[in-house]
């Protein structure tokens, strides 16, 4: 047979995959027939595992050869011994049935004479014992851990650690000797107990006795940072950072207990602050050292100053040059940011020179550390460095997410309103096409709800002249043209600087740049579908605030032009615009007018750490990570088993350009960042209501069903502001019924306004639904808004319904859902 060096050449030899599988097949076929040779000898044997641990590499099938592993165990010689282990642990786990077939080799070699052996069947152990094995040879583990052999006791030390996480019950065996061997002093035997007291601690019955050995471990790390020059253990000139190290994970374990006594934590304290002043932080193995002791500081109830200290220790990992050690810094100082946020501002600047950092990652935490040390004070200085980053951004993934937090930063911290909308702005001019719909409905909103005349004009002066200097931002375009066909008249006949050169708005101009955007070529289709969309009903809103005749017809004719566009959304619009745009002036202009200023929905801080997140909710629309937002589907609340979707029909035809249907069932996820096609949605869709629920008690669903078969009212909703009713008016038992919904006002004191009421039914079911009677508004006890559903489906169905409401009362908004099915009559 081939040695393993042969085979290895063969399979490096191989020019294509098919050669390669041709010698790997060739090779497994070969060591399973040698495995059925009765007389198969040792070495022979050997050299087919060899070959065996080689394929697992190549990560090829090896199941066959796990019995010969074990038969090599069988072997008296030491390098058949160690080969065969060797194998063992790779080609099996704790899962395996062959396993059971171990016991008898692992317990003949622990007790073997060469310590050498015994070490092999140790390491063995720990590295696959099952919760069978770990209990047939404790009684082994717990001998060598009273041997005189340093080598042995550490392994077996460490093995007990790991039989007592498959076994919990084992605990009792090995605690007892937890105070003996917390006590040893060599390097070995500090790392092996370290690792025994962690894995202990996971059983709560062994936490007391534990955390009366905080005192000797305490002692140990003062011993070690105090001893001289050990050579055998020494890294650069620091006393074994190992031992260190693990000494400081099992002290952070034990004190966050909540029955550590408060004298240990002083002592503690003491001891961090010792450590920490005794380390040069030049050199990596201190950095490692001083790294667990900035976790223990903020694991535990440390003194301020102390706290204060860890964020010093990882400011000064910031001025270093090793890539690692700056990363590390700045992932834990945005976990202790809501610590000691003064202390993390003190090394602002360093932070931000971190943003131009030539390694990806460093500049991806320096920028979230950014963002969460932004604040009142600080907020111009930083803006301006995170605007500078983004116009320079090469990680077109990362746009998103700087646009989505400086819009929630501007919001929550500006000084004011010209500067928040200044920044905004800017942030639009460098943005690229990487600006989510979300960010771009939010600053509409905010735009729209600006009652600054004087402010409003300069927006919209700034966002022309942006646009005249740069037409390829698509944000920034589609932003303008909303603006110009909002507010055009507030800039007309004023003087804007473009390129250093002072041009007076008109609007011949403002015609112009609709043109050079329709035929701009250096968008994708679906943003130039949505952009033509939007510069379409620009030009039906400008057709009421031009006064040229020339300007008006030239309107006319763009419209037209689009008539005939391959688009079928573009041409419907335009025809349906061709016909408004035809109809009397007095008529056009009420029609026309400028659109109220919608409410706007709530955003949260991302984290670009997946899980992660800093939770802060400011002004804006809801912003969430990708897979973290689930929606309801209306079966989970009307109890239907079969596979159906949920459909919807509103009942209030006034809707002020908030589209509630998108979010009755709750927000969906928030669209891909890539995903342009989000973007090519209706223009009032860009501010779906989403105004958070009133606090508890203000509407609380009590449904309190009335059994009837006639056409007696039945009560499904009370609150302290409306009560909402049906009457069963027709179930002629064919498939259809017609039910009667009626709302009433139960304030005398307040008037309720802009009352919407939604239903949704089963996909197998179908609803119609009347117009509103009684208006949108209800004044006084008694009022009531009456709507008609007909409900057509199966013979014999239950009817079910879910219930959205929304409505003013005093200025504030009250939304609620229900669901209702109890109608004693099936369709």
């Amino acid at each position: 047979m081939a040695s393993l060096k042969s085979f290895i050449k063969s399979v490096r030899k191989a020019k294509t995959i098919a050669d390669e599988r041709s010698a790997v097949m060739k090779e497994s076929a070969a060591i399973r027939t040698s495995f059925r040779d009765a007389s198969l000898d040792q070495t022979t044997r050997r050299i087919n595992i060899s070959k065996l641990l080689y394929l697992y590499i190549m990560g090829e099938k090896t199941h066959f050869g796990q019995v010969e592993c074990l038969k090599l165990l069988a072997s008296p010689r030491f390098a058949d011994k160690r080969l065969g282990y060797l194998a063992t642990m790779l080609l099996l786990d704790e899962n395996q049935e062959v396993l059971t077939l171990l016991t008898n080799s692992l317990d003949n070699d622990m007790q073997h004479p060469n310590a050498f052996v015994v070490g092999l069947a140790l390491c063995c152990l720990g590295n696959i014992a099952s919760p069978e094995l770990a209990r047939d040879l404790y009684t082994n583990v717990d001998k060598l851990m009273n041997s005189s052999n340093t080598y042995l006791k550490k392994k077996a030390v460490i093995v007990a650690a790991k039989l007592v996480e498959k076994d919990p019950d084992l605990a009792e065996i090995f605690l007892p000797k937890i105070n003996q061997l917390v006590s040893d002093k060599h390097p070995n035997m500090i790392l092996s107990t370290s690792r025994l007291i962690q894995a202990l601690y996971t059983v709560p019955e062994c936490r007391p006795t534990l955390i009366k050995t905080i005192p000797k471990i305490i002692a140990q790390l003062k011993r070690i940072t105090t001893s001289g020059y050990m050579p055998d253990y020494d890294v650069m000139g620091i006393t074994d950072p190992f031992a260190q190290v693990y000494l400081l994970t099992t002290l952070r374990t034990l004190a966050v207990d909540e029955n550590c006594p408060s004298d240990y934590l002083e002592e503690i304290n003491d001891t961090l602050t010792q450590v920490s002043s005794n380390l040069d932080s030049g050199k990596n193995a201190a950095h490692a050292i001083l790294y667990e002791c900035v976790k223990t500081i903020f694991a535990i109830q440390s003194d301020q100053s102390l706290k204060i200290l860890g964020v010093n220790i990882l400011g000064k990992f910031l001025s270093t040059k090793d890539n690692n050690t700056r990363y590390v810094a700045l992932d834990t100082l945005l976990t202790v940011i809501d610590i000691e946020p003064l202390a993390v501002q003190r090394h602002r600047s360093t932070i931000v020179n971190c943003l131009a950092d030539g390694d990806i990652s460093i500049r991806r935490r320096a920028l979230e550390l950014s963002f969460a040390i932004l604040n009142e004070q600080n907020i111009r200085v930083l803006v301006r460095e995170i605007l500078l980053f983004l116009e320079n951004c090469t990680d077109n993934e990362l746009k998103p997410f700087i646009t989505s937090q400086l819009t929630i930063a501007a919001n929550k911290y500006a000084p004011n309103d010209k500067w928040h909308f200044d920044t905004l702005i800017r942030m639009l001019n460098v943005s690229g096409n990487f600006i989510t719909s979300d960010i771009l409905s939010s600053i509409l909103a905010l735009i729209l709800q600006c009652n600054n005349q004087e402010l409003k004009k300069h927006i919209v002066s700034k966002l022309y002249q942006s646009c005249l200097e740069d037409s390829t931002q698509y944000g920034l375009s589609l932003i303008t043209i909303w603006c110009l066909g909002e507010y055009a008249d507030l800039i007309m006949n004023d003087s804007i600087e473009v390129n250093g050169k002072s041009q007076t708005v008109t609007e011949s101009s403002i015609i112009k740049i609709l043109k050079e955007l329709i035929d701009n070529s250096t968008y994708s289709e679906q943003e130039t579908i949505q952009l033509v969309t939007y510069i379409l009903t620009a030009i039906i809103k400008l057709s009421v605030k031009f006064k040229d005749s020339n300007s008006i017809e030239s309107l006319r004719l763009i419209l037209n032009s689009k008539t005939y566009d391959t688009n079928l959304e573009i041409q419907i619009r335009a025809v349906e615009y061709q016909e408004i745009f035809a109809q009397d002036y007095k008529l056009k202009s009420g029609l026309l007018s400028k659109m109220p200023a919608p409410p706007v929905k709530e955003r949260e801080s991302l984290s670009l750490q997946g899980g992660r997140n800093n939770k802060s909710k400011v002004k804006g629309i809801n912003i969430s990570s990708s897979g973290s937002t689930t929606t309801n589907d209306l079966l989970d609340l009307i109890d239907d088993s079969s596979n159906q979707t949920s459909q919807a029909q509103p009942a209030s035809s006034n809707n002020n350009g908030v589209d509630l249907l998108s979010d009755i069932f709750s927000s969906g996820p928030t669209p891909s960042n890539n995903d342009t096609s989000n973007r090519n949605n209706d223009i009032l869709s860009l501010f779906n209501s989403n105004v958070s629920a009133p606090a508890s008690g203000t509407a609380t669903p009590q449904p309190e069903p009335i059994k009837n078969d006639g056409n007696e009212k039945i009560d499904a909703f009370n609150n302290e502001d409306i009560n909402i009713s049906f009457i069963p008016k027709s179930f002629p038992q064919n498939g259809q019924a017609i039910i009667e919904a009626i709302v009433s006002s139960k304030n005398n004191s307040q008037s309720i306004s802009q009352f919407q009421l939604l239903f949704a039914v089963p996909k197998s079911q179908k609803l119609s639904i009347s117009s509103t009677s009684g208006g949108d508004s209800l004044t006084g006890d008694g009022a009531t808004i009456k709507q008609v559903l007909k409900i057509t489906g199966k013979q014999g169905a239950k009817i079910k319904l879910r219930v959205k409401i929304q409505y003013n009362v005093s200025g504030k908004v009250v939304e609620d859902m229900f669901d209702f099915g109890e109608f004693v009559s099936k369709l």
